[in-house]
């Protein structure tokens, strides 16, 4: 009987002891199966993410640069090259009031006297539809926020003229990383963690250039270090760090700038806990196939251009912002080429994961 007894308790722990391996088993493999289904989704938002950058790096085969200034080059054949009884023009896509005909129409009227062509407002809300209207003829004239150049460059043949500038000829902004006056957070490392407002994923300030630097510099990686989101706009990720439902945001200095010294800013409320190198602000350019001496017409006309009175002046001279300055894409754009490299491979590494 003693036997029995002992050999039916054996049996319970033997059969104990197998549930338990079971149940370990099952929770380790269940446990397994979501770190990895976490790990692949952690991967698969950073993948979208950097592919969101749209890092168009070489300009398209369909465009000749026979010169090398990384530039469509005028169609040689005269029949190809565009002579329309009227130029169409927009600015930076956007929603707000500086997407506006009336804003413009100082600026269309001094391009009309010197090209002697009429000169039309296109308002595009989408930088897709911006790209695909100079492509197909129906865009002539218009302006790209600095981190669009390159792609419009390279995929549409836009042509970069000139930029808002000083006084004295010079131009740019610097990406700044602001967080709330009282926040703790000090510099990037402290970054770790913490939510971040991006504004659009094409805007070099307002993302790309920021993401980048957090990773090159910080091994900060969007999802995996950080939190993150978009706003579409410099003001919107202001008022998310000011509301607090971010801990930090990067803006261009010039926006910030402007934004203060009309009090839509209260200078007290942020403060900025990084400003990198100078970048080329929003440029002003034409389509590449646009005939040779309405090129240089149009050219004429934007860096001629009086801004004093003007609704330009108003809108854009808060900080000191008073004319049209020359730019050069090959020279004033290649710090922004080199940080849609590095999003480029970013995105090449992750696919290879």
């Amino acid at each position: 009987m003693n036997t029995k007894s002992a050999f039916v308790r054996i049996r319970v722990i033997v059969a104990i002891a197998v549930a338990a391996l079971v149940a370990g088993y099952a929770s380790y493999v269940a446990s397994s199966w979501e770190r990895t289904a976490k790990e692949q989704y952690v991967t698969r938002t950073m993948s979208n993410f950097f592919t969101s950058l749209n890092p168009i790096t070489q300009l398209d085969s369909v465009y000749r640069d026979a010169d090398g200034d990384l530039l469509a080059d005028v169609p040689e054949n005269e029949a190809l090259q565009a002579k329309p009884a009227e130029l169409v023009l927009s600015f930076i896509t956007s929603e707000d009031s500086t997407n506006e005909p009336a804003q413009w129409q100082e600026l269309m009227d001094a391009i009309a006297d010197k090209t002697g062509i009429p000169v039309t407002y296109l308002r595009l809300t989408d930088s897709r539809q911006q790209y695909e209207a100079l492509r197909n003829g129906q865009l002539h004239i218009t302006a790209l926020s600095t981190g669009e150049v390159p792609a419009a460059v390279n995929t549409a043949g836009f042509i970069p003229v000139c930029a808002f500038g000083q006084e004295d000829g010079t131009s740019g902004y610097k990406m700044e990383f602001i967080v709330k006056a009282d926040s703790p957070i000090k510099n990037l490392a402290d970054l770790r963690g913490k939510r971040i407002a991006f504004t659009r994923p094409r805007s070099n300030s307002g993302c790309k250039a920021a993401a980048m630097l957090l990773m090159d510099e910080k091994n900060l990686q969007p999802e995996l270090d950080y939190q993150w989101s978009y706003t579409y706009g410099h003001q919107g990720s202001i008022d998310a760090v000011l509301a607090g439902e971010v801990d930090a945001a990067p803006i261009a200095s010039d926006v910030l700038a402007r934004m203060k010294a009309k009090g839509e800013v209260d200078p007290e409320a942020v403060r900025s806990i990084y400003e990198s190198e100078k970048f080329p602000p929003a440029a002003f350019g034409f389509a590449y196939n646009l005939a040779p001496e309405i090129q240089d017409a149009v050219r004429q006309a934007l860096l001629e251009f009086e801004w004093d009175g003007t609704k330009i002046a108003e809108e854009f001279g808060a900080d000191g912002t008073s004319k049209f300055a020359p730019v050069v894409f090959k020279d004033d754009w290649a710090l922004v080429r080199r940080v849609d490299l590095s999003a480029s491979k970013a995105r090449s590494d992750l696919a290879m994961q």
